[in-house]
């Protein structure tokens, strides 16, 4: 069975009076990719914003490796090795793309460029457009610097959010296989993807969610042979 690196155990989140996660509990194991799917408003995004600490779950807790992260600050929670990459990327348009993955080995334990080097390796047209600044960089390249930037810290686990939203087909594919390529190498992540092909294609487990419970758990072999599930809470 997979080691548990991250799990949630009952998360109850809300956004001033709203309760928006209603006791999600998941687990993701060392080396796998897990999806959480749902249509807009399911609670996906808010799940990975509460593993960040923002906003902090009211009940519940977050570990890592067994280690409880639900108190800590956001920073502190990246420092033992959470990166996100959120739905609006947040590259700072200012600095050139170097710049930009240069700020993401902040707080690490060395200022060696051997991940970004890595990074670039999985990113050829970043490599091409090294010193162009974040704000001339098209909407794919935007994406694939701000998950580079994530990649170079190291991290145990990556929270993906939204990768492919509005990106044309075959940028899609191509992020697609290189999320795969970065897992292969051993990096976890938990993905929030709209597109159920991709997650299908990308996902060792995916989580359904829906008015901020989980409704179903399966492999993508369990989905496909769900219609009822695709039906109800992904509109397929």
């Amino acid at each position: 069975m997979t080691k548990k690196l991250l799990e949630l155990d009952g998360i109850h989140t809300y956004y001033g009076e709203a309760h928006v996660l209603q006791g999600v509990s998941i687990t993701v194991g060392e080396g796998e990719v897990v999806t959480l799917i749902g249509r807009n408003g399911a609670g996906k995004t808010t799940t990975l914003r509460s593993i960040m600490g923002i906003p902090r779950p009211r009940r519940g807790r977050v570990l890592l490796r067994g280690a409880d992260l639900t108190a800590l600050p956001t920073h502190e929670i990246a420092r033992r090795g959470v990166a996100w990459v959120p739905e609006e990327r947040r590259i700072l348009p200012n600095l050139t793309v170097r710049e930009n993955l240069r700020l993401g080995r902040l707080g690490t334990r060395d200022n060696g460029t051997h991940e970004i080097d890595e990074a670039l390796g999985l990113f050829p047209r970043l490599r091409e457009r090294i010193e162009h600044l974040g704000r001339h960089l098209s909407g794919g390249e935007q994406q694939m610097l701000a998950i580079a930037r994530a990649l170079v810290a190291s991290p145990s686990v990556m929270l993906v959010d939204e990768p492919t939203e509005g990106l044309a087909p075959l940028l899609v594919q191509s992020l697609t296989q290189i999320l795969a390529a970065i897992n292969r190498r051993g990096t976890t992540i938990l993905l929030v993807e709209q597109t159920l092909e991709v997650a299908l294609a990308l996902s060792h487990r995916l989580y359904v969610m829906d008015q901020g419970r989980i409704q179903f758990e399966g492999t993508p072999e369990d989905v496909r042979h769900a219609p009822s599930v695709q039906q109800r809470f992904l509109g397929v």
